[in-house]
């Protein structure tokens, strides 16, 4: 028995909440990762207040963040949900002119930050690599 539930922990799929002021990223964002093994969106947030609930609710492994948002950005967004739930990894996604340094990025506890228009190969990479 000990030996099966180890198995189902280790094959057990990453549990994401994507937060994304842009309905249709977010929505599309959603469908590609769920289509993926091992990875399942667990909840969608339009702004970051409402992924730190998502977070509160939903226990997710991982946690992209848009850095622009309203209510509350990415970067503000990621520092309470690394102070708050230090086992979630936070991925920041940003537009190539608001990318924070990196020096600011990890000052708020996120994993990385990566450019929106990344391949999917790059951000599945990146979320798998977060959790490892």
């Amino acid at each position: 028995r000990i030996r099966s539930r180890r198995i189902l922990v280790a094959c057990a799929p990453l549990r994401i909440v994507v937060a994304d002021e842009n309905k249709l990223y977010r929505m599309t964002l959603c469908s590609f990762l769920n289509k993926e093994s091992n990875l399942q969106v667990v909840a969608e947030a339009e702004d970051g207040l409402a992924a730190i609930q998502a977070v509160q609710k939903h226990n997710p492994n991982v946690v992209l963040l848009s850095i622009s948002m309203e209510v509350m950005n990415g970067l503000d967004a990621a520092w309470v949900i690394r102070s708050s739930f230090p086992d979630v990894r936070v991925i920041l996604l940003s537009m190539m002119e608001e990318e924070p340094p990196a020096e600011t990025s990890r000052q708020a506890g996120a994993f990385c930050c990566l450019d929106k228009e990344c391949t999917p190969n790059e951000l599945i990479q990146a979320i798998r690599d977060a959790v490892n």
